[in-house]
């Protein structure tokens, strides 16, 4: 089964790829969304053709999280078995990751940043970019894939949802998928 994994926005989509390609190869297919609507949608199409199993790296806030868990589950539950795909979520924006990493901080700001934008990427990661970069969301998804395009993104390899991604795809590799939703 072919490895596919939905996440949204181009950035993060390298960022996944360049974490996960090394161990799954080229057969690997990282593919990016606009919104969260889109996720659901996307993941039900590339199931319906039974040759992949799919991964949706979601995003929402503290608040959301449960229920866009749920509302995700409910989207793809009926559509294939459930052991052949996976959702983990990134709260509050899959942007976060990059503040895990002053390194990635730096890169994607280009100059270092301060103590206080460390603090706020935290929560909303999304928004200090754009405030720092002056850009908006797709323009800044944009500058970030061009910035980030040589980055050593592997500071990130041990971020949970990373980890739940990548032990779904080798869990299916070595043929000890199981049901988890």
């Amino acid at each position: 089964m072919i490895p596919a994994l939905v996440v949204r926005g181009r950035a993060m989509a390298l960022v996944f790829k360049k974490l996960l390609e090394p161990e799954f190869g080229r057969e690997l297919r990282v593919l990016d969304v606009d919104h969260m609507g889109e996720a659901a949608s996307l993941a039900r199409s590339i199931l319906s053709n039974r040759k992949a199993i799919v991964a949706v790296v979601g995003e929402a806030t503290q608040e959301e999280l449960r229920m866009m868990h749920r509302h995700l589950v409910f989207l793809l539950i009926n559509v294939e078995c459930a052991d052949l795909w996976k959702i983990s979520m990134i709260v509050p924006q899959t942007e976060t990751l990059l503040f895990l990493d002053r390194g990635l901080v730096r890169l994607a700001l280009g100059r270092e940043p301060t103590e206080e934008e460390m603090v706020r990427g935290r929560t909303e990661s999304r928004r200090v970019l754009e405030e720092q970069l002056g850009l908006e969301r797709r323009k800044l998804d944009e500058e970030l894939c061009r910035r980030l395009e040589t980055a050593d993104v592997s500071p990130l390899a041990d971020h949970p949802a990373v980890q739940q991604v990548r032990e779904f795809f080798r869990a299916h590799r070595e043929g000890r998928a199981s049901l988890s939703l």
